[in-house]
């Protein structure tokens, strides 16, 4: 059985969504226990009272009011109050609604048993007016407070968690090429540096593979724009799947130009991988009627390598990759030349 009273006066208007609302629900087996307290709440136009006589049903009536208040017998039939104080704080809902107690005694082994099994507050029944509505307002203001400030960390995570993705998405922006999706020259710029340091305090060898479209702007003249920007897209993609090592890297270098990033690799090694780049893009058959060298698209390659020490920069390494792609370029196009060789 669950009897409520009515929202009394304009400030009680939608009391039950209100933050400063006080929702109290009672669960007593004596109906006249419950009259004689809605009696002295008669008048508080801020407390909207709900009432429970059956016991076995206070979980469930709780989660549909959602009380700030619970005020409980501990005698009842069938489940007495310190098993559902237990049963409150197990259900999520329930878990931290402040319970005061109501006992027909003065007990202090009651008193501490209630306590124990989470109760907020102890009260013998029926209790002065002035004190009920006093511990009422109390407890549930420190609730509403608890819940506003609960809500407020969750909100504030929430914002943290949204400004984290964003950022980490600008961040991914921010390395990544728009129309390739590979990383961009400002990216390639900082993980040369990190390789470099790397390369010098592991005493390896770094290479770099300076790679050019053949014939580009002719591609770009005859197919449009769009056939341009599709045709660096599958260049990209391939060269991309070339590369298996973890460590190996490749960015979109300007233009129709990329690079490639090979640490721990000598210019023997770096010129396999450059042939394999070669190939691959000629496997793909990207037809190029304009071009000088054949009728699909090619790729000329400049390979270099150098031990990492105080006596080059990474600056070094990469113009004499470019120096390598020149020679290339003048030999013929769609082939690698190592620098030095």
């Amino acid at each position: 059985m669950k009897m409520e009273t009515l929202p009394r006066g304009p400030e009680a208007a939608g009391t039950q969504n209100s933050r400063h609302a006080v929702v109290l629900l009672l669960v007593d087996d004596q109906a006249i226990v419950a009259e004689a307290i809605r009696r002295m709440l008669a008048d508080e136009g801020d407390i909207e009272f709900h009432y429970c006589k059956d016991p076995t049903r206070a979980v469930e009536t709780a989660k549909e009011v959602k009380p700030t208040i619970i005020l409980q017998d501990i005698v009842m039939p069938e489940v007495d109050g310190y098993t559902l104080l237990r049963r409150y704080r197990a259900d999520p809902s329930t878990a931290s609604t402040p319970v005061i107690v109501l006992s027909t005694k003065e007990d202090p082994r009651d008193k501490s048993m209630a306590f124990e099994k989470g109760a907020s507050d102890y009260l013998v029944k029926l209790p002065d007016r002035i004190e009920l509505v006093a511990r009422i307002r109390a407890h549930s203001g420190s609730y509403l407070l608890q819940m506003q400030r609960d809500e407020a960390y969750r909100e504030l995570k929430k914002l943290q968690e949204q400004l984290e993705e964003r950022n980490a998405i600008l961040q991914r922006l921010s390395v990544i090429d728009g129309l390739t999706g590979i990383a961009n020259r400002r990216h390639f710029d900082e993980i040369l540096r990190q390789e470099w340091k790397r390369g010098h305090r592991e005493a390896w060898n770094l290479a770099v593979v300076m790679i050019d479209i053949d014939f580009f702007k002719k591609y770009n003249d005859n197919y449009g724009h769009q056939g341009g920007d599709d045709c660096l897209k599958k260049v990209a993609s391939t060269l991309s799947n070339t590369l298996h090592r973890p460590g190996d890297f490749i960015a979109r270098y300007g233009g129709e130009e990329f690079v490639v990033l090979l640490p721990n690799t000598d210019a023997e090694g770096a010129a396999i991988i450059a042939e394999h780049m070669r190939s691959n893009i000629e496997a793909q058959d990207i037809s190029h009627a304009l071009s000088g060298v054949a009728k699909h698209v090619t790729i000329s390659l400049g390979v270099a390598s150098v031990a990492p020490d105080d006596g080059t920069a990474p600056e070094d390494l990469i113009a004499r990759a470019d120096e390598a792609l020149y020679k290339a370029k003048a030999a013929g196009r769609n082939r690698y030349v190592i620098h030095g060789q």
